[in-house]
């Protein structure tokens, strides 16, 4: 359970020192460290805070970075990280783990803490749609949201944790090695960001690349899968023409997560011969029959049945969901550029012989499952001879995070990062 304490902040802006003053589980104590400083070439505003501990002697940390001039233009970085005293650490090596498309950090921080506790300094990146609140209505801040933003998003946090490590440890900042876990819409962000020139930067290079249940491209004896993604192509691209840029399948998830946990026994306005939470159940285990154009023909979110879910806590699932676990908008140009990829759209490709750092791709058997192997195994593969693929468990999309048995994941994730 994590330890609630308010934030304070440092703003790199502001060139004074703050003092700080925390109560913790190490009791209350005042310390002044020296301003943590972040070249402004790599981002014009950084806060970083110090929340707290979290368990034993893990602490969490904040950083707010502004990426433009919008109100939703900054991403948060969260700092996960064995303290040998307060905004102080031993630890000069960071994993980072890029979420999955309108999922948050909280989703992910079992996951960061248990690397934590290994030695990493561990950091979750929440993108620029996870500040966006339920209520917003308009979204033509989104129509420049395209994977370039995202990759450029992506160095800026990259970077940065490599400078707030060595800020911590007091080591250089170009010597911290990243190794970057994606999953998802992550995982997509990741391999395009392997093989782009941020990769060749000093403060951007990633050590080692998990991309966790994506596809990049179908291997071509899938030619229905690849035919019905190039259709979803097109109609994002009729969307974003009719200037419609945000997707909103979370924010109807959120909706159906509501109704399950307020009133799970009431019938479903949705499909009245269900209740509230058979509904959610449905969904959540029979995604695929829910998508006009599904990814895989068995993909689903959760495993399960009307009865229940398999491998995850339910309540806790649904709490979280609602409780800054999800957020409600996604931007389309995200699902443009996957679409593109896996429908084999004329200038829509990744140059998998840019990616020259070891990879481990994971399939995860109810979601992308092997279909998302093929592209790492048999095109990365050509040129680069530190791939390894790996199918896991007959378990949903979201099982790397949740489940009762995704510790087994990370330790498979530990061990190939220590061979590799």
């Amino acid at each position: 359970m994590k330890t609630q304490v308010a934030p304070l902040t440092i703003n790199t802006e502001n060139k004074t020192e703050t003092l700080f003053t925390q109560s913790d589980k190490l009791g209350v104590f005042f310390h002044n460290p020296a301003l943590f400083q972040v070249p402004g070439m790599y981002s014009p505003l950084v806060k970083s805070n110090r929340v707290g501990l979290v368990c034993g002697d893990v602490a969490e940390y904040k950083l707010k970075i502004k990426v433009g001039s919008k109100e939703y233009d900054y991403i948060v970085l969260t700092n996960y990280v064995k303290e040998k005293s307060v905004w102080s650490t031993a630890q000069n090596k960071n994993l980072i783990i890029l979420p999955g498309q309108a999922l948050t950090e909280s989703f992910y921080s079992d996951m960061a803490i248990y690397y934590a506790q290994l030695g990493y300094s561990t950091y979750i990146l929440d993108r620029r749609e996870t500040n966006v609140p339920v209520n917003e209505t308009d979204f033509s801040y989104m129509k420049n949201w395209t994977i370039d933003n995202y990759l450029n998003d992506t160095y800026n946090g990259i970077a940065v944790s490599k400078i707030h490590t060595a800020f911590l440890s007091d080591k250089a900042a170009e010597e911290i090695e990243v190794t970057a876990i994606g999953h998802s819409h992550g995982a997509l962000i990741l391999t395009a960001y392997g093989a782009s020139k941020y990769q060749n930067l000093v403060l951007g290079s990633v050590s080692r690349m998990v991309p966790v249940d994506i596809i990049i491209k179908y291997e071509p004896k899938h030619s229905e899968l690849i035919r019905a993604q190039a259709q979803e192509f097109d109609t994002i691209s009729r969307c974003l023409e009719n200037r419609v840029y945000n997707g909103s399948n979370m924010a109807f998830m959120m909706q159906i997560a509501s109704m399950a946990l307020t009133d799970p026994d009431r019938e479903s306005v949705f499909q009245p011969d269900l209740t509230n939470i058979q509904f959610f159940r449905l969904i959540a285990t029979q995604t695929h029959t829910f998508n006009a154009y599904p990814y895989t023909p068995n993909y689903h979110y959760w495993s399960g049945d009307l009865d229940g879910l398999y491998y995850v806590d339910e309540n806790r699932l649904l709490n979280l969901t609602l409780t800054g676990g999800a957020v409600p908008y996604a931007p389309k140009h995200l699902d443009l550029y996957m679409a593109g990829l896996m429908g084999n759209v004329k200038g829509y490709k990744i140059d998998f012989s840019r990616i020259s750092s070891p990879v481990l791709y994971i399939g995860l058997g109810g979601g992308f499952s092997d279909y998302g192997s093929w592209w790492y195994k048999n095109e990365v593969g050509k040129i680069n001879d530190k791939v390894t693929s790996i199918s896991w468990k007959n378990q949903g999309h979201g099982s790397i995070a949740l489940d009762y048995n995704s510790r087994d994941l990370w330790v498979i994730i530990h061990n190939w990062i220590m061979s590799n």
